[in-house]
């Protein structure tokens, strides 16, 4: 069967047009950025995370000065609100969001109703840097070391409290996890934000806390707090007398925390690695190295693709974790 005049008119029309499409695609992916760049954060000022987010957005405005790079923090709501507000713009690349752990991994497994899923709906450009965890206490008071934390929960089974920054988050997680596995027994206390539980710390209100370094490094060098156990393979320079855990050995506290570059999925691919290789460059400068080293951060910078893999299994881990917790969808 031969073909048509119509059919050869609209091949030869297809065929002379698919370059010029092309070029309008590729031109439509790359023409980025051409308005102000928005980095949403869903965290309060002042923490870790919002200046993560705004050493970010001094990349971006360094590396497109005429356009307009801005700030916005989204808080509250177990980070849902700054996820959604990420959902409400278009995939065009124009808005960026800086996702920890609860947002893309964790609150698909303990939220009744995100209204998002982290792996679906979000395309990272790259695992930006891990959160070191250590475990503290009063400086004043009696532990001064994680051995003497223990023997006092064994000799007081239930009535030591430890407390962490959220319920349900990756600190609160690994805690519940070395209690189960161990078979100690004692109190987790979740607070809303690492100040006041660093606070009732200090006040003798609680035995010991699980956080982030960063938020209270400060504390450990004034000595208000002892840091007895840093929660990664690795110890921390500064204070080479807080022990680190294992992280082939089960039975060791470890709190493995990540803060990721993320976009809507649907951002065109070229903009993905575009941002990808602006932050890559700025991670190797001064400003960046010396606000990493400031907060205690470790440098991740994983490339989208392996970001990606990374996330999934993340979502994987907290699953399992969470199942075995018995916490319940709120």
């Amino acid at each position: 069967m031969h073909p048509s005049r119509r059919q050869i008119v609209g091949l030869a029309l297809t065929t002379c047009l698919a370059p010029v499409l092309g070029m309008s695609a590729a031109h439509a992916q790359t023409d980025w950025p051409r308005r102000t760049i928005k980095v949403v954060v869903p965290y309060p000022p002042g923490g870790t995370a919002d200046v993560m987010g705004r050493l970010v957005a001094h990349k971006l405005g360094k590396a497109f000065p005429k356009v307009s790079v801005v700030v916005e923090n989204v808080t509250g709501g177990a980070t849902v609100p700054g996820a959604l507000a990420v959902m409400r713009e278009p995939a065009d690349g124009h808005t960026v969001f800086l996702a920890s752990d609860n947002t893309l991994n964790i609150n698909r497994w303990l939220l009744k109703d995100a209204r998002y899923d982290g792996d679906r709906d979000f395309t990272p450009v790259t695992v930006l840097n891990t959160y070191p965890h250590w475990l503290i206490v009063n400086g004043q008071g009696p532990y001064k070391s994680l051995d003497d934390l223990v023997q006092a929960i064994q000799a007081r089974p239930g009535k030591v409290s430890i407390s962490v920054n959220t319920i349900g988050g990756a600190a609160y997680l690994a805690l519940d996890s070395w209690r189960r596995e161990n078979g100690l027994k004692f109190e987790i206390v979740p607070y809303r934000g690492s100040p006041p539980a660093v606070a009732d710390l200090i006040g003798g209100h609680t035995d010991a806390h699980v956080d982030v370094v960063g938020s209270s490094v400060a504390h450990a060098r004034s000595g208000r707090v002892l840091p007895v156990a840093v929660l990664q393979s690795r110890t921390l320079k500064e204070f080479p007398k807080a022990t680190a855990q294992s992280e082939q050995n089960p039975k060791a506290l470890n709190v493995q925390s990540n803060l990721s570059v993320v976009m809507r999925s649907g951002t065109p691919q070229p903009v993905i690695d575009k941002l990808y290789d602006i932050l890559k460059a700025g991670a190797k400068e001064e400003d960046f190295t010396r606000t990493m080293d400031m907060l205690c951060l470790d440098t991740v910078l994983l490339e989208p693709t392996k970001a990606k893999a990374f996330l999934q299994q993340e979502t994987r881990r907290y699953g399992a974790l969470v199942e075995k917790s018995g916490l319940e969808k709120q």
